[in-house]
Formats: structure tokens, C-alpha cells, sequence
């Protein structure tokens, strides 16, 4: 893209084969980074997990309906300019941006501390 400024939080791909998107051939898309609404928009979270299973980083999928949605709306681009992916340059910009969807583990404090607990 010809964007001068990349938003804060945005991750970019460099396309192994250019694509049309908004009248121009492009070699790469950059993606911002989502906000809820986003999510809400496109009907969901695009990334699935299984938290049930004994190693849930590796039942991590994509819904790719929902997922073509999302990266046409981060990216700024038609759905037709995802649908023209390269399906490697597709799998690899659902990997790109699945670190946006995934949950994060933040440190708990320390029992008895900021957390309300009464301390002993």
C-alpha cells in the first residue's frame, strides 16, 4: 500500500504475488489493529480455540468467512482484493493477525494485594 504513516499496532505483509486493491496493484497489505467493534461487526472472533484440549495452542483455526471479513477491514481493501489472495498470501495474513484474536495472560498480583482480598 501506499501509505505513507502505519497506524500504532499495525502489522504488514509483503504479498508473494501483487494484488489489485482500490484500483492499484499492491505488494503488500498493511493491517491495523482491531478493536471490538471490529469483532462486532464481522460476527465473531475469526480465530477458534479449543481450550478443552491438552495443548490448546495447537487446535488454534481460522473461521475463514469471518476471517476474509476481518482482514478485508483491517487492511481497508475490497472483499474481492481478499478473495484474489494468493491462498498462501491468505493463510499467511490469517497468521499475521491471529495474535490480535488470541487471549492474552496477563500476571495476577499477589494474593492479598490490589486484587481486593483481604490480607492476613
Amino acid at each position: 500500500m501506499t501509505d505513507t504513516a502505519k497506524p500504532a499496532g499495525a502489522v504488514t505483509l509483503s504479498l508473494a504475488e501483487p494484488v489489485l486493491a482500490n484500483g492499484e496493484m499492491v505488494s503488500e497489505l498493511v493491517f491495523k489493529k482491531p478493536t471490538a467493534g471490529d469483532m462486532i461487526q464481522v460476527g465473531g472472533n475469526p480465530v477458534l480455540i479449543d481450550m478443552n484440549a491438552l495443548d490448546p495452542a495447537s487446535t488454534i483455526r481460522f473461521d475463514t468467512r469471518l476471517m476474509g471479513e476481518m482482514l478485508s477491514r483491517l487492511a481497508g481493501v475490497p472483499p474481492s482484493t481478499i478473495a484474489r489472495l494468493d491462498p498462501n498470501d491468505f493463510a499467511a495474513a490469517c497468521w499475521r493477525v491471529s495474535d490480535f484474536f488470541l487471549p492474552v495472560q496477563r500476571a495476577r498480583p499477589p494474593s492479598g494485594t490490589a486484587s481486593g482480598s483481604p490480607s492476613s
